[in-house]
This record gives C-alpha cells, structure tokens and sequence, in this order.
C-alpha cells in the first residue's frame, strides 16, 4: 500500500524565488501531514495502525482538490485552459524528484535485493517512470502465480501513476467547460460577459465532476466485490476519490463560504480520517463503499478548513510543524519505502523501534534536501518557468530509469529451460531409486525456478481463468484424435501444477486430457470467502466451479476426473484457512465428486502439496544462504486436515486418493533443492522441472486406478 502526493499546492516560494501562488491555505498542507504520517506508520508497522493506508485516499482528495482549484482559477480569468502550461508545470513539479529516486533505488537495490527480485523490480522501475505502476500491479495481484510476489522498493508508485493518469485526462474535461462558457458569454450582455462565462465554466466542470465521481464510485464498489485485488489499484476504480475533491473545489463560493464556517464539523471529518486508519485492515472491502469514510473526512477537513476563523481541526493543521511536514511529504512519499523495503531486506527481519526512528529521521533529511535542491530548483527556475516546451523536455529526464533497468533486463535474459538427467534425478533420491552426485549445480537456475511454470505459466496454453473470472477455460491436449479415454484436470493452480506430466502421459497412452483450471480457486459447492477480503463471498469461483461441474456432467462426460487443490482461502463463516474452513470446503469438494461418481466418473484427488511459508528461490538467492537454512520441517509444511484429505476421508473407497508429497518431502524435512532439482517456484508450486523427476511415479500410481491402467 502506498500513497500518491503528487498534485501541486500553491506553496510558499523558496529563499529567493518567486512570489507564493495565490491561494495558498497552510491548513491544506496539515492535512497531507496528516496522510503522510499515517502512510508512513503503517509502512513501518501495519499492527501499529493497520488502516494507515487510507491515507492514499486523503491525498487522492487533496490532489483533486488543489489541482482542480488551479484550473478553475485560470478558467475564471482567462476563460480557457492553457494546456501546454498546465503539463510543463507538473513536469516541473513532479519529475525531478521522482526520477532521483528511481534512479538512486534502483542502484541500490543491484547491491542490496536477492538476484530472484530483480527482474520484477527492473520491470516496475521502467513501469513506475512512465506513470503506467498502478496498471502493472493490477495485472499480477490478478495473475495468481505473481500475486505472492515480494513487494518491491518501487510500488509505491501505483499512486503517483493514478494521478499522474488523471491530470492526462482531467484538464481536457476543462478544456469542454471553457468552450461552452465561452459559448454562452456571446450571448450575454457586455458588461457581464465574464461573469456569465465564469459562472458558466464553473456549473458545467461541476456537473462533469460530479459524473466521474458517480460513475467511478459505481466501477469501484463492482469491481471491488468481484476482484478486489485489482481494484486497489486500477485508475477507474480511484477517480472518484479524485473526483470527489474537484467538486469541492468547482462549488459555488457561498456553499464554499458557508462551509468555512463550520470550523467545528471538521472534527467528524478528522475523526473519520483517523477512526479508518485503526478500524479498516487489510481484509476490508477497499476501495468500494468503505473508502467514503476517509474521503469524505478529508473533504469535510478541507471545506471547513477555509475560514479565516482557523476553526476545529485547522488550528492544528495549520501549525509549523504540520506545514512543514506538508512541504516535504511529496519527497518523503517517495524516499520512505524504498528506504523500508531495502533496510528490511538488507537485515533481514522486519523494522524494529530504533531501526524505525532512524529511518525515519534519514527519510526527513533526505526529503527536506530533496525539496529544497530538488523540487524547489527545478520549479521555481527562472529559466524553465520562461518555456513551456523547456519544462515538458523534463519528461525526457524518464528515459534515465527507463534505460538503466531495460539496459539491465536485455543483459540479463531468462535462463533456458532445462532437463533433468543422471546428474539431476530429483524425486528419485527420495524414493530411494537414485542418488544425487556431489558438486552438481542444482538446475534450473534460481531466476529461472521463478518462472518454471511450465506450460501452466499462464494456464496451459492460456487455458487457466482468473481470479475474476466466473467462466470456464476448456482446452484439450494429448491424443485428440483417436483417445482410448478422456481424462480431465480440473482444479487451481496447484492442479496445473501436474498438467506438464499428465500431457506426456495422456500422449503415450492415447488419452484426451481436458483442462478446466481456475486461478485461486477451490473446486468445491461451498461458497468460499475472496482471499483478499475477509467474509466477502468469492462468487465468481463458486460460479466457474457450478458450471466446470454441469460440464464435467453433460458436455465432456470424462472416464476421470484428477483434481487437487491449495488450502488457502477460508468461507464465509470461517474466512481464516484452518480446520473449520478446510471441514466447509471439503465437504464441498466431496459433494461435487459424490456427482461425478454416481454418474460413472471416477475422481483421482491429488493431495495439497507442502507449503514451504516463504519464497523458496528469494531464500537460496541471498548471500549466505544454505538449504539447511532455507528448509522446513515436513511436520509443519504438509499441512493435515486439508480439504482434499477431508474430501476424500468422506467418500472413502469411492476416491482415488494420490499423496505425492513423499516424493516432495523426507521423512522430516521439507528441503528446497532434492536430487539436485529446485523443488519449489515460490513458496509451494512445485518447479516444472522437479515435478517431471515425479512423473514416474505419478504414473505408476495412476495405472493402479481403475479405467486408466493399460
């Protein structure tokens, strides 16, 4: 979580430079005082104010607030927006200080992330530089097999790129306002032709903002139910928060003037801020309804801090110490993560109360040299404020980030795919059938065990829905011309993990294997909660799994059915994953097979692999590191009571079950190199490569179920 700073106050001028912008309310930098610490705090320890990133939303609002008043302002006095202006402006304001600390994170983050992280990294510093952040980490929380990514020094930019997406766009909707003002004011009478104009431009930017609110406000609350990890940070679901503070600032003076006066009703908004920060987490239903509280707080705290009473909260955010945090949150935005990220991953354990304090007195010092020789240099210099297309050349400052990481990526490209071999058996050290030389690198490379998928990368063939997605995928492979028998592999991710085996087998044994795979996502009647949003029912994998079972049923009639599943999400009633959940959705498991078996379908259940608990190549990659260090005990990692177990106990002799995790794990230890093989992609997808080592023995123990023996 993060937050976006980013929209341009009329500020106090630097020593020596120009004359303050007209406007200019110290209360509004209170309030982004008030937003950075809680972003700050929350980053530093999420227990400690585990909703602190409501504070993203307090500044989206201001950002909408303070740039739309900037526009409503040249509107009013000049009846046009001066679009070449308004860009060299941000790029003034904006880019200098983000491109120093993409460049300097970067380089540091060469010398401090393991090799595993910096491919990814490489791939958001390029995405941050050119304000697309928020659209890149949408598209892995949603693409399963990324979503346990490790968080890298560079994603809080997700919400530099909302807003930066947003004055794109924004400023053109204005652009429509001054023409039809202008329209209007021919018909006018002389001598209130800017009134009429003025009044004109202010009626129809309002009624514009109030429909981006309203509609966005609608995309948010949708997409938030049906795939809430996108939501966070896609911009259509954000605008309206934007939005909200655009149509603060486009209301009539005497709303705002009544407003103003009402000093004491900025408390309910400041309690609305702060109640969020300590009551929401991150299991709450955010950004949809959820995201009013804080954004409407912080509307209230900016419309009632305009009186010149100084009434309620604005006495305190318009104190030195909160201005003077409000002056540098845009630069203490950007250096404080990056700091965090790269400390903890340096020391390797979360930040502690001395470590915390000091950072953040670093993250002050370096915030307040970057604003003053920064931020205020470059905006307040005589000779780009003199040309506009001089400020826009500043965007070319981009190519800097741009070229460093993309110099990196072409320098460093992904490591062939390997096989194993004699010096590689694999599985059958643990099966007792083989053993692994000494001195042999173990394959594939850890950057490549990152990416061994196999052809279930991204489903097989593209043949796996995502986590959004209420619709099947089907494909077919092996033998589908002539098959002795139709095979299916319906599952999650953790099903997909044998497609790559069951491919080679169903070709040697002339089966059509049909895939059915859902992302995240338990085959089970029992309505399971989202994995990201605690009790919110996940409707659109209950939806794929009702329809992969009519079709299963009525379309594909299969001889078998193989399936398994990951025991991570919890229900409704149990959203925690734990015994009561994995009772709930075995038992939804078994009613689904119970069908399949009485319509003559036999059902194979392959066992929930281990989980490891953390990223398996990440744990090799750094220096240091060994495979005693990097293993877990099996007691811990094969997890009992699993819905499969639980599933397959119900049914009993009617089940095919499949354990597999011999062959994954000893008799103690979970370790994350076997038979000179990584085992692990992540933290339990078992590597394409090693799951091969296992063919064999899956199908041996396949030829013992009846209807798939030779």
């Amino acid at each position: 979580m993060s937050a976006g700073l980013a929209a341009a106050a009329p500020t106090r001028p630097a020593r020596g430079g120009p004359a303050p912008e007209a406007g200019f309310r110290p209360d509004v930098q209170g309030v982004r005082a008030l937003a950075v610490a809680l972003v700050v705090a929350y980053h530093l320890n999420p227990d400690l104010v585990p909703g602190g990133f409501v504070g993203v939303d307090v500044f989206l609002v201001v950002s909408g607030y303070l740039i739309t008043s900037h526009l409503a302002r040249t509107l009013a006095r000049t009846g046009r927006v001066d679009l070449l202006d308004f860009y060299a402006r941000r790029a003034r304001r904006l880019v200098p200080a983000a491109v120093l600390v993409l460049v300097v994170t970067w380089l540091v983050s060469l010398w401090v992330l393991p090799t595993t992280r910096l491919v990814d990294t490489a791939e958001q510093v390029r995405a941050s530089a050119v304000s697309l952040q928020n659209w890149l980490l949408a598209a892995n929380s949603v693409a399963y097999l990324k979503s346990d990514d490790a968080a890298s020094p560079v994603q809080h930019f997700w919400s530099l790129s909302v807003e930066e997406q947003f004055y794109l766009v924004w400023p053109l909707l204005l652009v429509v306002a001054g023409v039809v003002a202008h329209r209007r004011s021919l018909r006018a009478d002389p001598s209130r032709v800017r009134a009429v104009r003025e009044a004109a431009g202010r009626q129809v930017a309002l009624l514009l903002a109030v429909v981006v609110v309203a509609v966005s406000l609608a995309v948010s609350v949708r997409l938030t139910a049906t795939s809430p990890a996108a939501a966070y940070f896609v911009t259509p679901t954000r605008v309206w928060e934007l939005g909200l503070g655009a149509v603060l600032a486009l209301l009539p003076s005497t709303w705002t003037d009544r407003l103003g006066r009402l000093g004491p009703l900025a408390w309910v908004g400041l309690a609305a801020v702060v109640v969020s920060a300590f009551v929401l987490d991150g299991s709450s239903a955010f950004p949809g309804v959820v995201a009013l509280w804080p954004t409407l707080g912080a509307v209230l705290l900016l419309a009632c801090g305009s009186g010149s009473a100084r009434l309620g909260p604005a006495r305190l955010t318009s104190s030195r110490p909160a201005v003077a945090l409000g002056d540098v949150s845009y630069s203490l935005y950007l250096w404080h993560w990056p700091m965090i990220l790269l400390w903890t991953t340096w020391v390797g354990r979360p930040v502690g109360v001395l470590d915390g304090a000091a950072l953040v007195l670093l993250a002050l010092g370096l915030s307040s040299l970057t604003k003053r020789h920064v931020e205020d240099s470059f905006r307040t210099s005589a000779v780009l404020r003199r040309s506009a297309r001089r400020s826009l050349a500043l965007l070319l400052a981009v190519l800097l980030p741009v070229g460093l990481s993309t110099g990196w990526l072409w320098a460093h490209p992904p490591a062939p795919a390997v096989t194993a071999d004699a010096a590689h058996p694999g599985a059958a050290v643990l099966a007792g059938d083989a053993q692994a030389p000494a001195g042999v690198e173990a394959i594939p490379s850890l950057e490549r065990a990152q990416h061994d998928f196999g052809a279930y990368g991204d489903g097989p063939g593209g043949c796996q829905s995502d986590q959004a997605s209420t619709a099947e995928t089907l494909c077919s492979f092996g033998d589908t011309d002539d098959p002795v028998r139709t095979v299916a592999l319906v599952g999650d991710s953790v099903a997909a993990t044998w497609f790559d085996d069951l491919d080679a087998i169903a070709k040697e044994r002339r089966w059509r294997l049909v895939t059915d795979l859902h992302s995240l996502c338990p085959w089970s009647a029992t309505m399971a909660s989202t994995p990201y949003t605690a009790r919110t029912p996940y409707v659109s994998c209950h939806d794929w799994g009702r329809r992969a079972l009519s079709t299963m049923l009525n379309d594909v009639r299969p001889d078998v059915v193989i399936t398994s599943a990951r025991p991570v999400v919890g229900t409704v009633d149990h959203p925690t994953a734990g015994p009561e959940a994995f009772a709930q959705i075995g038992e939804g498991m078994a009613t689904y097979w119970r069908e399949l078996e009485e319509a003559g379908i036999q059902v194979v259940a392959v066992r929930e692999p281990p989980e490891m608990g953390f990223d398996v190549p990440d744990c090799l990659s750094r220096p240091g590191a060994t495979t005693a260090g990097c293993s877990v005990p099996a007691s811990t990692a094969i997890v009992p009571g699993t819905p499969v177990l639980r599933a397959a106990e119900e049914l009993g002799d009617r089940v095919d079950l499949v354990d597999l995790n011999r062959y994954i794990c000893g008799p103690a230890t979970c370790e994350p190199v076997v038979g000179n093989v990584v085992v692990y992609v992540d933290r339990h997808h078992v590597t394409t490569t090693y799951a091969s080592t296992i063919r064999p023995y899956l199908e041996a123990r396949l030829s013992e179920v009846p209807g798939l023996g030779r």
